[in-house]
């Protein structure tokens, strides 16, 4: 039964964790692609900028899994 609690809380820190580092590395990526990143994606429905944002926390997310194994 407290493994499966220490699990839970494990994977609830893991995932905390992880958001902050995504959400740090997506400000990054988007002040170095343009100064008005997040309004390209949501106002004006820039695909491309979103394809290219989804790579980029999917290849965080496998590097992020990697060095915790």
């Amino acid at each position: 039964m407290w493994k499966i609690i220490s699990n839970i809380i494990e994977m609830f820190i893991y995932s905390a964790v992880y958001i902050i580092i995504a959400m740090v590395a997506l400000k990054i990526l988007g002040a170095s692609l343009s100064a008005d990143f997040e309004k390209r994606i949501s106002v004006e429905g820039n695909a491309g900028l979103s394809i290219i944002c989804g790579c980029f926390l999917i290849g965080i997310a496998i590097i992020i899994s990697s060095v915790f194994r």
